[in-house]
């Protein structure tokens, strides 16, 4: 049985999307992989009503069953940022954060390296999805503990940025056919490309995009995503920060070395490059204990208090251990940004800026968690300003 070769593409309207559903089912010898453009106008398709839920869900999970190819995911990925409202495109954001995995025990402490960032001028944007896993504790639920926004339009993200320097949107909100997708998602009980593609939108084009992922194989097929979307223009210039986040979410483990990949991408140029985050925490343990029903209260507490071990009202609801496992995912996590950061400015500015080492950025993590709350002596401004770097 001959294979269906490559389709010709028509616009959304006049497409016949059975085309593709029987190019990936046409039994084991007849079916094929969808190319870029075709999964790319699968998605826009379904955004649009054009194909329909049957249509979907069975390219869904014929590419399931199969195993999706970076080329289909990268597509959908694509389809997803062509259905977004343009208003997204225009907000100013530095660092764009899915957080998408939600941790099984623990609180989202990347919340608090965020809320840490975006106090010091860089504009942060977290988008992720509440109920696509819903024995997860998702940051969504914690957003209020540390007064981020939640935003809706691209309106009133802008007023948040424009505010805090941070907004928090759901993904469904961004691009209203993830809702969709999520809903045949939970009827057929079974995961698809899609999810992984809505961690990779970058909704606002912002110069650092980070990815995490927690089973092997995922790191790969992230790096190629962002080959082929850089290489077709699809992302703009900047870099996609890849690594294996604590219980899958984009938040460093400091009880292992975190390795991140850096795609570059910019004008008819790639460049993949590495950085790491050293162990934190060695030898530790104990510290999964009783997270589960740790109230979100916790990140404002931990957020205001200088001396965390010698508050009676932390120390009665967390233990010692647990502290310190939040205050090293913390300062890895935070360590992990301003080494992308600085990689960043030495791009833009060879000639006065120097991107920092791995143990300049936990130094300086720690010392920016330590001065958080002050006017005059915080390392991360007088960093920006090449002060801190001439005292190393």
């Amino acid at each position: 049985m001959p294979k269906i070769g490559e389709l010709t593409l028509t616009s959304v309207d006049e497409f016949d999307f059975r085309l593709l559903i029987k190019a990936l089912g046409k039994g084991e010898k007849g079916s094929r992989t969808l190319t870029f453009a075709e999964a790319s106008l699968l998605l826009e398709g379904f955004a649009k009503g054009k194909a329909t839920r049957v249509q979907m869900a069975s390219a869904m999970m014929l590419m399931r069953v199969r195993g999706e190819t970076t080329e289909e995911v990268a597509g959908m990925v694509a389809g997803l940022r062509h259905t977004l409202d343009t208003g997204w495109g225009t907000l100013a954001v530095d660092i764009d954060w899915p957080v998408y995995a939600g941790k099984r025990e623990q609180l989202p402490w990347l919340l608090l390296v965020a809320k840490l960032l975006a106090s010091q001028g860089v504009r942060v944007m977290l988008h992720g999805d509440s109920q696509a896993l819903p024995h997860r504790r998702h940051v969504e639920s914690c957003l209020a503990a540390v007064n981020i926004a939640c935003c809706t339009t691209p309106q009133s993200a802008n007023a948040a940025l424009l505010s805090d320097n941070i907004v928090y949107v759901c993904a469904g909100d961004l691009a209203p056919v993830l809702d969709e997708c999520r809903q045949l998602h939970q009827e057929l009980g079974l995961r698809s490309l899609i999810q992984t593609a809505a961690r990779c939108i970058n909704p606002t084009n912002a110069a650092i995009s980070l990815r995490s992922y927690f089973h092997p194989g995922l790191d790969n097929l992230h790096q190629g995503i962002c080959e082929i979307l850089f290489a077709k223009g699809e992302y703009h210039a900047g870099s996609v920060a890849i690594f294996k986040g604590l219980q899958g979410e984009t938040e460093c483990n400091p009880r292992v070395s975190t390795t991140v990949t850096v795609v570059n991408g910019q004008a008819n140029t790639i460049v993949v490059s590495s950085l790491s985050v050293p162990t934190l925490l060695e030898g530790f343990s104990g510290a999964k204990v009783g997270q589960a029903e740790l109230s979100s209260d916790i990140l404002a507490l931990l957020w205001r208090e200088q001396q965390p071990f010698s508050v009676n009202k932390l120390t009665e609801l967390m233990s010692r251990t647990m502290i310190e496992q939040a205050l090293s995912s913390i300062q890895a996590t935070l360590a992990a940004l301003l080494l992308l950061l600085s990689r960043q400015s030495a791009a833009i500015d060879s000639i006065n800026a120097t991107a920092i080492t791995a143990a300049q950025a936990v130094s300086l993590s720690q010392q920016c968690w330590a001065n958080r709350f002050s006017t005059t002596d915080n390392p991360l401004d007088q960093w920006r300003n090449k002060e801190w770097l001439c005292a190393v």
